[in-house]
């Protein structure tokens, strides 16, 4: 091997494409914006992913995000089952106006994943740069609007796979010689817990109110309550840390993040447990509390 082979790496031998999916707000005024990116492989594998993380929806369309993201959803639909079929979106028709389909851009990586890095890095400046930017912590009200968010879903996962601890979701206990009743995401006389969501685009005020809902177990436990359970802990919520939407900083941070969270709460003896869905919180509170 010569000495100008040992400076570069080798070549990825994985071979693939992407393409991207553009969703133009007001019809006809040429404003696109990058909502998916589809990425296939030589080999016959494809995957067909929302490019522009949910919380950032909410950013920039406010209360018709709900809207917005149930469009995307219908174009991520139509042009999987299109593509099933026919190994190909060239012909591809969207159920609805305003959505365009980009060229296709070879690439070569590692595996997919690694090409729907790609496909988001050059396409979807918005997710990106969100990801990466630097905050003011002005944000402190999107996490706690995440993690309400969060924690109905998992109410609303445990209600199909144990309806019978409907009633252990928010509890309000007393854990002071004040007359403040404070909140408990689950409670009954085994397990307490409280949910948290770490948004990547809201790390510090994500981090902030977790910190919060660890405090209060900790009043709990160190309290004078008659039915203080058995187990405490903190059920996290994350993205997946293969997340193709994720950023490499996106996701050393949040590993991170939920180092520290770790940390905190293990001095305290409180349990952690991270989630990726609100399906896995429910499964678990299941398993532990029931």
């Amino acid at each position: 091997m010569s000495s100008i082979d040992m400076i570069f790496p080798d070549m990825p031998l994985y071979e693939g494409g992407w393409q991207p999916i553009y969703f133009e707000p007001v019809v006809g005024s040429g404003e696109r914006v990058t909502i998916a990116v589809a990425a296939y492989g030589v080999t016959g594998e494809f995957q067909i992913i929302q490019s522009i993380r949910s919380e950032l929806l909410e950013c920039l369309y406010g209360i018709n995000a709900p809207k917005i993201h149930s469009m995307i959803e219908l174009v991520l639909l139509s042009s999987r089952n299109y593509f099933k079929q026919y190994k190909t979106l060239d012909s591809w028709k969207a159920p609805f106006d305003g959505v365009f389909l980009g060229h296709v851009s070879k690439a070569l990586d590692e595996d997919l994943s690694g090409i729907l890095k790609q496909a988001i890095r050059f396409s979807s400046s918005l997710s990106s740069l969100a990801l990466d930017a630097e905050r003011d912590e002005e944000e402190e009200l999107q996490p706690k609007r995440y993690s309400a968010k969060f924690s109905k879903n998992i109410q609303m996962e445990l209600h199909s796979i144990n309806s019978s601890l409907n009633d252990s979701f928010n509890q309000k206990v007393k854990v002071s010689g004040s007359d403040v009743l404070t909140t408990f995401g689950f409670m009954n006389d085994r397990y307490v817990s409280n949910f948290g969501l770490l948004v990547p685009t809201r790390m510090s005020g994500s981090l902030n109110s977790i910190k919060a809902k660890i405090f209060d177990i900790e009043a709990l436990k160190k309290s004078s309550y008659l039915m203080v359970p058995e187990r405490f802990e903190v059920i996290i919520g994350t993205p997946s840390f293969s997340d193709p939407t994720l950023s490499d900083k996106a996701v050393t941070r949040l590993k991170d993040t939920l180092e520290m969270v770790e940390e905190i709460a293990l001095k305290e003896d409180i349990c952690v447990f991270r989630a990726e869905t609100a399906f896995a919180a429910a499964e678990h509170i299941n398993k532990v509390a029931a």
